[in-house]
Formats: structure tokens, C-alpha cells, sequence
């Protein structure tokens, strides 16, 4: 088995917080919008990280890059919603996903 590195674990962690803060608003908990808060700021940051972190790489890696960031974004304004008690964090969560798994496609 190949050894991850921690940017992946840190990754795969900060998606975990954010599906259980998913989960969360689902059944009603009350903190929910904090715990999705934390682990869309973690994504956010990784995201960011990456973005400036590829100075040297091709000019389509940079785009996808950046295309990453701007998308994670989007947990952060779902997280505002969610604070707020709009509804609306659900469809910006739903265009996180879509857009994420089809950049996955696009990437490494």
C-alpha cells in the first residue's frame, strides 16, 4: 500500500468533518453549522494551499488549481447559509459535488 501523504489525510479528514456536519443538520443537531464550518475551512485552505503551491507546474494544472479553490468556496458560502437557516446551503454543497467530481475527471 502506498504511504499517503498529510495533505491527503488532511484532506480526507476535513471532507469527513464536513459530511458529518451534513449529517448533522440532517437529523437537526444544533451545531451542526459548526461543525460543517470547520471542515469547510479546512477544505478551503488545502484548496488554497494547492492553488499557490503550483507555481511550477503546467498552465492546465495551475487552471484546475485555481478551478478547485474557487469551488470549495462554495462550502463556504453553504456554511453562511447554513449559520443564517436558509436551505440554500444544500444547493451550493449539491454544486460542490457536481463540480468536484467532474474536475476529478479533469485532473491526475
Amino acid at each position: 500500500m502506498k504511504k499517503q501523504q498529510p495533505s491527503q489525510i488532511l484532506f480526507i479528514t476535513a471532507g469527513t468533518i464536513t459530511i458529518l456536519g451534513v449529517f448533522a443538520r440532517f437529523f437537526n443537531i444544533n451545531y451542526a453549522p459548526y461543525i460543517f464550518s470547520v471542515g469547510a475551512a479546512l477544505l478551503i485552505f488545502i484548496q488554497g494551499k494547492y492553488a499557490l503551491d503550483n507555481k511550477h507546474a503546467e498552465k492546465r494544472q495551475k487552471r484546475l488549481a485555481r478551478i478547485g479553490f474557487l469551488n470549495s468556496l462554495m462550502l463556504g458560502l453553504g456554511a453562511y447559509f447554513m449559520f443564517t437557516g436558509s436551505n440554500s446551503w444544500a444547493v451550493m454543497v449539491l454544486i460542490y459535488a457536481l463540480s468536484s467530481f467532474f474536475y476529478s475527471f479533469r485532473g491526475n
